[in-house]
């Protein structure tokens, strides 16, 4: 960990800075946005509705871009990311209210004063929801090397929750677990009866459980826990990371993702040491468009992912009756809201799907509305069926004959492609053009229509 003194030192830095930063800003116009993003237990939106008792924030100088947000989708859930490169423009800190408030309104007023700007932040710790006191933290806040006191009792933190604490300072997170297991102490050996915590460091706010300490995979609370399995909970998540190269992550998923599945997102990462935080209806994040980078998804098969839906062609055009219709990531309901499609608007269909109340229809890449008879008109495009039709007048190539029953007939030679219909065993068709893909020779029989070639499904003459 940095000393006290090297503390100092960056707070000097930055503060010799802070009168020509303080200038800067001024002498310029801002065309800033805050953008506001959390979980309404569903999925993401652009309104806080949650208030609690902990923040961790982000503040520059303004000077250096350290600040990077991304957006990206991991099984089926929206998450962002605050990446941040400290420096001697750029730290976190916590903030923390004895008065609840939405996490932009937690931010420092002294720190702003000092000419540093508020970048951003997520929610940080537990809290007591009971009504009496409701912001209460559950385990520790310390800000600027002291504890904070909620009204009358020091927010240390809590041993016999089963909660990990993450302690800041400058461009170190350390990671410990101060806590009693079965009447005996499994708590850092930092912990002393007569000193108590003697950590040094700047800023520490206690999570619940570890995906990663040390650079290992691990929990380092054993399992413990205290009156809610955060393990189980299946819900939002909020989560504050670090790489090895000392950029911090400030992670927030907006749905539910198994745990297994959170530690690979993470080792995707490649974090060194990752802290669960409060979550479900608290998670949320903020940040400053004018002081944070936009970047594109770092996590593979999210954006690749993207790219491979729209191969195909177009099987037919949706048209939209009815205002506000959302487009989704996926054919569920519960999956995240991408946008809105609008009254008379015609979308191509590239596939659908069915379940028990919609017919859903794939307007783009990891775009999909639910259609019903009030809400859409759905226009297939006529496919020509060979050997009853030529399209465009091609010349014969060769036959094929179907050997099996229900054999897919693809829009596209892949195996993403949409099935369009089934080919019957005994069925002959005149095949135009041929392709090689995933391990197949795809043979074109028609307009947007492929069949997969298999000793075992055809035979070609």
């Amino acid at each position: 960990m940095r000393s006290r003194n090297t503390n100092k030192s960056r707070w000097r830095i930055i503060a010799g800075l802070s009168a020509v930063t303080a200038l800067f800003i001024s002498g310029m116009p801002v065309h800033a946005e805050e953008v506001q993003n959390a979980w309404d237990e569903e999925t993401r939106v652009h309104v806080l509705r949650r208030r609690v008792a902990t923040a961790i924030n982000v503040y520059t100088d303004g000077t250096s871009q350290d600040v990077t947000h991304e957006e990206g989708i991991f099984d089926d859930v929206v998450y962002d990311i605050l990446r941040v490169n400290p420096s001697e423009h750029t730290f976190l800190q916590v903030d923390f209210g004895e008065t609840p408030g939405y996490v932009n309104e937690l931010k420092d007023e002294e720190t702003i004063a000092k000419g540093y700007r508020y970048a951003g932040g997520i929610n940080a710790g537990y809290f007591i929801t009971g009504e009496d006191q409701y912001g209460r933290p559950v385990g520790a806040v310390r800000r600027h090397n002291s504890w904070v006191n909620w009204y009358d009792d020091t927010c240390v933190p809590a041993y016999g929750s089963g909660f990990a604490t993450a302690y800041i300072d400058g461009s170190k997170m350390e990671l410990k677990y101060h806590g009693w297991q079965n009447g005996h102490w499994a708590g850092d050996s930092a912990w002393q009866w007569w000193t108590g915590y003697t950590m040094d460091a700047d800023y520490a706010v206690s999570g619940s459980f570890t995906y990663f300490a040390d650079g290992i995979e691990q929990d380092i609370t054993r399992g413990d826990y205290g009156d809610i399995n955060y393990r189980t909970y299946g819900r939002a998540v909020t989560i504050l990371a670090q790489k090895p190269d000392q950029q911090y992550l400030l992670i927030t998923l907006y749905g539910s993702v198994e745990e297994s599945r959170i530690a690979d997102f993470l080792r995707e990462l490649g974090v060194q040491d990752a802290i669960r935080l409060d979550g479900g209806g608290s998670t949320q994040m903020v940040y400053e468009t004018d002081l944070v980078v936009n970047r594109d998804p770092q996590i593979t098969g999210t954006a690749s992912d993207e790219i491979e839906q729209n191969v195909t062609d177009p099987i037919g055009y949706a048209t939209v009756k009815v205002d506000k219709l959302r487009v989704r990531r996926t054919h569920r309901t519960t999956s995240a809201v991408r946008g809105e499609a609008t009254n008379g608007e015609r979308y191509q269909v590239y596939e659908t799907f069915e379940d028990d109340s919609y017919t859903w229809y794939r307007i783009g890449t990891n775009r999909w509305i639910a259609g019903t008879d009030e809400w859409v008109d759905y226009e297939p495009i006529r496919m020509i069926e060979s050997p009853e039709g030529n399209p465009a007048g091609e010349p014969q190539t060769m036959r094929v004959i179907v050997l099996v029953d229900n054999l897919n007939i693809r829009t596209g030679a892949g195996l993403s492609a949409a099935v369009v219909s089934k080919a019957e065993n005994g069925k002959t068709y005149t095949a135009y053009e041929t392709k090689q893909a995933q391990g197949y020779t795809w043979y074109r029989v028609g307009d947007n229509q492929w069949i997969a070639g298999n000793p075992d499904w055809i035979r070609v003459e």
